[in-house]
């Protein structure tokens, strides 16, 4: 009796789970769901392209955003937000990482785990920023002073690098899309480099 009990306790509240699109991504001919059972990060990663797709288990990394990318002109990646440790960082924190999507093996094959950039992340775009046909990561940072800002970085050698930053922010903005425009100050802006300094108009 008490094992029937306690199955139906747990049928009942396996049940209470339901799935949600947590945050989605298209580009040409690819599409990426990352679907979510808690409405905070990502328990299965759905990708399709051209009438192939595949489902995987990425519980482990905890994702949170989703888009694609291309930051070296070559095979178009993936971009994962996530939320985990890695091993140069033990403790839980919000990262960037990229991927290439192996159809044959129905798989993501890891491009570049970031471990941190200059300052913990908030949140993250990908899109070309200077013009020069490749992506750049556009992060909204928190600094040790609990000020925000925003930083870029540039593929390069197989690792990132942090060309550009802001002026600093009292309120954390927020990105309006995944691309250049964004929350300042309750007002719509978009992105803009002058120099080595992210701008907004």
């Amino acid at each position: 009796m008490r094992y029937i009990i306690f199955l139906l306790i747990f049928l009942t509240g396996c049940r209470g789970k339901e799935a949600i699109v947590l945050d989605k991504a298209a580009h040409v001919n690819l599409d990426a769901e990352i679907i979510s059972l808690d409405g905070r990060y990502g328990s299965e990663l759905k990708i399709k392209s051209k009438g192939r797709e595949f489902s995987i288990d990425v519980s482990d990394i905890r994702p949170w955003k989703i888009d694609f990318c291309n930051v070296d002109g070559g095979e178009m990646e993936l971009a994962l937000g996530v939320y985990k440790k890695t091993p140069f960082d033990k403790k839980f924190d919000r990262r960037c990482f990229l991927y290439n999507i192996d159809f044959k093996n129905k798989k993501i094959r890891p491009k570049l785990r970031i471990s941190r950039l200059y300052n913990p992340i908030k949140d993250f775009n990908l899109c070309d920023l200077d013009g020069d046909g490749y992506d750049e990561i556009i992060s909204i940072e928190k600094n040790l002073d609990g000020n925000y800002l925003f930083g870029v970085y540039d593929w390069t050698n197989f690792a990132v690098e942090r060309n550009h930053g802001s002026e600093v922010l009292k309120d954390e903005p927020k990105f309006l899309d995944k691309e250049k425009k964004v929350e300042i100050d309750g007002s719509e802006r978009e992105l803009y480099l002058e120099g080595d300094e992210i701008k907004w108009k």
